[in-house]
């Protein structure tokens, strides 16, 4: 093997390894979870997303904040997302939902994976005055 073919092997395992690397940390994936409470204001404290994986006690925690440009996800609703979350939590806390997002978990870094979005029922995602709570009946 030439001196040229070596140096392109190694340019192209470079690339290889470096393009796993980023699909990797963002990369898309999905999470089968049980939401079970939100955190922050979204100012001073980031959003939070607290799970348990689905029919278990391991808990893992989503960042939810907007992605903007890099990676490219255009993500601008983090509250949206997080009442979204908030609606889930209080009116299906038992329901397994899916979150989409991107990134890993990783403790000692203090790195989260960031939800961009909530598959969940339609039930879930309803706020209780649409679901007929608290209707006045007219008496006339």
């Amino acid at each position: 093997m030439t001196r040229a073919n070596k140096w392109k092997v190694g340019l192209g395992l470079v690339v290889v390894v470096v393009l796993a690397g980023v699909w990797v940390r963002w990369g898309p994936d999905s999470w089968e979870v049980q939401i079970t409470g939100t955190t922050g204001d979204g100012r001073d404290v980031q959003y939070r997303i607290e799970t348990v994986y689905a029919g278990t006690s391991d808990t893992l925690i989503f960042k939810n904040m907007d992605a903007g440009f890099v990676p490219p996800y255009f993500k601008f609703d983090s509250a949206d997302l997080q009442s979204v979350a908030s609606r889930v939590t209080r009116e299906c806390p038992e329901v397994a939902v899916t979150v989409n997002g991107y990134g890993l978990r990783i403790p000692f870094l203090s790195m989260f994976p960031n939800a961009t979005s909530i598959d969940a029922p339609e039930r879930c995602r309803r706020a209780p005055s649409d679901q007929g709570e608290g209707e006045v009946t007219g008496s006339s």
